[in-house]
């Protein structure tokens, strides 16, 4: 019997997918646990329709962060901290880095998409990538002054 999953299916495939399972499993577990559909024609027609809005949706995303990418690139975020023998007290992290590219440019970043090895804790300019979509990354430049213009 074929069905069209709901849900993903450990060992069976993921939602959306047409799968050939016996006829017992079918009618027994999935179909019951409304983890699939019959494969009816309907069932498929409505399995393409939500696979087109899908497709539609990523690649609106898609291009709303590469919007996003061409406004950040090339752009210099500059923080000002408070320093000790060429160091600063404290450090500069990824949240303090998203939290500035959304108040200065108005572009949603979490802060697990700044691509930091390890916290900023040097003076000077510092080039970070943010990963806005996992296919698109953006570079920016990150200077760390002073506080007071020293």
């Amino acid at each position: 019997m074929e069905v069209v999953l709901k849900q993903d299916v450990a060992g069976l495939g993921k939602a959306g997918d047409v799968v050939k399972v016996k006829d017992g499993y079918a009618r027994n577990f999935l179909i019951p646990r409304g983890l699939a559909v019959p494969a009816t024609e309907g069932a498929l027609r409505q399995r393409q329709n939500l696979k087109t809005a899908q497709q539609k949706k990523e690649q609106r995303i898609k291009a709303e962060a590469e919007k996003h990418a061409e406004k950040l690139k090339g752009k210099t975020l500059v923080f000002r901290a408070k320093t000790g023998n060429g160091r600063i007290f404290g450090s500069i992290t990824s949240g303090d880095i998203a939290k500035k590219i959304q108040s200065e440019f108005r572009i949603p970043v979490d802060k697990r998409k700044v691509l930091l090895s390890e916290n900023l804790k040097q003076l000077g300019t510092h080039t970070v990538e943010i990963q806005l979509h996992p296919e698109v990354r953006v570079e920016v430049t990150v200077e760390i002054q002073p506080e007071g213009g020293q």
